[in-house]
């Protein structure tokens, strides 16, 4: 009998104990860009229970760029991984900021027909990319302009929103070269077309998998964005720490096959930031190139765009916790 009652005691005392911590858990609303490598970091944190640990009861949501920046705005969304979009807008005048970047390198590849062989030989070609002063369109026409090429003058630039249709285009002739991003560079390349350009191995600096948060959530709740961070910076260091165990999460969160994730991996584990954090001088060359995508003159401060201050804080405690990403 007492044998009994003590059992009864601790399943009573474990519902309980689950029930206030459900009772205590934040909800939150995270906007990603889709199931895609740059928002590795945030879906590792997600499948691995971090959010969770943080005390947070999360909501992955999958939107467009300009959606989730509009979603941030109004408060709908409490944080967006869009950062590019976010940061133009910024830069234009709205209360945002990124305070984490997962990636600081492109994950965009310039590939073209198998007989162009070098930049130059672009002269009179046509050029798909995903929209006019995208982040593809404003690297293409730096790097062009780096070897002699006016793409105004002479490249036909064609805005195509989306990968598949432009990759579809190039299959078909219909184009001469286009910009895409993983998984759909392994695609290009099995198919025989050039890897002309990765924009990964030149020196740009361009934000992946950050989070834009209004200033006003910064200020009225910092633990809450810190917490946030803390379970972001984790699934971070997972994904590149943990080779294995990241392959295994990026075929349940991107729906490929283990050899395709690990092609994945491979290529863009070099892309990553060490701590989510981007150096003063990262955060001017990123300014520069927001600039030309805001079409405004580059004259902002650093501190008006980014805010690493709660980060650097996740990432103290984190170290002092001793923890280590598991497999």
């Amino acid at each position: 009998m007492t044998v009994r009652l003590v059992s009864i005691f601790c399943f009573a005392l474990a519902i309980f104990v689950h029930n206030y911590a459900a009772a205590q858990s934040k909800k939150i609303r995270i906007a990603i860009p889709g199931y895609t490598i740059t928002s590795a970091p945030f879906l590792i944190a997600h499948l691995n229970g971090y959010y969770v640990k943080e005390g947070f009861e999360e909501e992955v949501i999958s939107m467009r760029a300009p959606t989730a920046n509009l979603a941030v705005l109004a408060g709908n969304v409490e944080f967006s991984t869009v950062p590019t979009v976010g940061l133009v807008s910024a830069l234009r005048g709205a209360p945002l900021k990124l305070v984490f970047s997962a990636f600081d390198k492109p994950q965009h590849s310039l590939f073209t027909k198998p007989e162009i062989q070098n930049l130059t030989a672009l002269r009179g070609k046509s050029v798909a990319v995903s929209g006019i002063a995208a982040v593809d369109d404003v690297l293409l026409k730096e790097l062009l302009s780096a070897h002699g090429v006016d793409a105004g003058r002479s490249i036909t630039l064609l805005p195509i929103g989306n990968a598949d249709t432009r990759l579809g285009a190039l299959v078909s002739r219909t184009i001469d070269a286009t910009t895409l991003i993983s998984p759909l560079t392994f695609k290009a390349k099995d198919m025989g077309f050039r890897e002309l350009v990765s924009f990964a191995e030149h020196n740009f600096v361009m934000p992946g998998g950050g989070v834009i948060v209004r200033e006003q959530l910064l200020k009225t709740d910092p633990s809450l964005v810190e917490r946030f961070l803390r379970a972001s910076l984790m699934g971070l260091l997972f994904l590149r720490e943990n080779r294995a165990g990241s392959i295994r999460l990026l075929t349940q969160a991107m729906k490929v096959d283990e050899p395709l994730a690990a092609r994945i991996y491979e290529a863009t584990r070099p892309t990553t930031t060490v701590d989510g954090d981007l150096s003063l001088d990262a955060q001017r060359q990123v300014i520069r190139l927001i600039s030309k995508m805001a079409d405004v003159k580059d004259t902002q401060n650093p501190e008006k765009l980014f805010d690493f201050s709660l980060l650097r804080q996740s990432r103290s405690a984190l170290k002092a916790s001793g923890w280590k990403p598991g497999p």
